[in-house]
């Protein structure tokens, strides 16, 4: 006690490593941003935003195949980062990819926006800003406001369902990867 030397050895720190989550946000981002842009595919958002989730899950997926400890070595927080990295990647993925479909379907949605302002004319009450803004809502001209407005939505939306499907991911592999414990009689 008195010369300094240490009794034991302290162990070192265990060193944690998450490789891959680069490569799986983008993967994850990708998968995500094609099926929520799709036209009829994406519907499958309408069920608990099923691609967003899934995408989310399918980067925590193959971030934890990268790691050589498998779930041990992977944290809540790693899926959480890796599900929001991955909602960034499908946003910017779903919002570029959306504008050829929305200029494919000009028409239709010329003949939704007259449908829909006739509906509007049924409410006289209905004028000014608010009226504008629902009709803004069905042009199909595309904006740069409009386009700002979507990414933002895709964004918060994308990076949050996203996260959620990674935290998820993460937890049913931990589950699974748990042996059983020995019963005490």
């Amino acid at each position: 006690m008195q010369c300094g030397t240490p009794a034991f050895e302290a162990a070192p720190a265990p060193t944690r490593t998450t490789k891959g989550i680069a490569e799986s946000s983008l993967i994850g981002g990708i998968v995500l941003g094609i099926l929520s842009s799709l036209p009829l595919i994406n519907l499958g958002n309408c069920m608990c935003c099923m691609w967003v989730l899934g995408g989310g899950a399918l980067a925590s997926f193959l971030m934890i195949r990268q790691n050589p400890d498998g779930p041990s070595s992977v944290t809540y927080g790693d899926g959480a980062f890796v599900g929001v990295m991955s909602g960034v990647v499908g946003a910017v993925i779903a919002t570029a990819f959306s504008l050829p479909f929305r200029l494919l379907a000009s028409d239709a949605l010329r003949t939704q926006q007259e449908a829909f302002k006739e509906v509007i004319d049924a409410y006289p009450t209905l004028e000014g800003p608010m009226r504008e803004l629902l009709l803004r809502l069905v042009s199909p001209e595309i904006s740069f406001a409009m386009l700002m407005t979507t990414l933002f939505i895709n964004l918060l939306v994308f990076s949050l369902f996203a996260m959620i499907g990674g935290i998820l991911m993460i937890s049913v592999l931990k589950k699974d990867n748990k042996e059983p414990s020995a019963s005490v009689d």
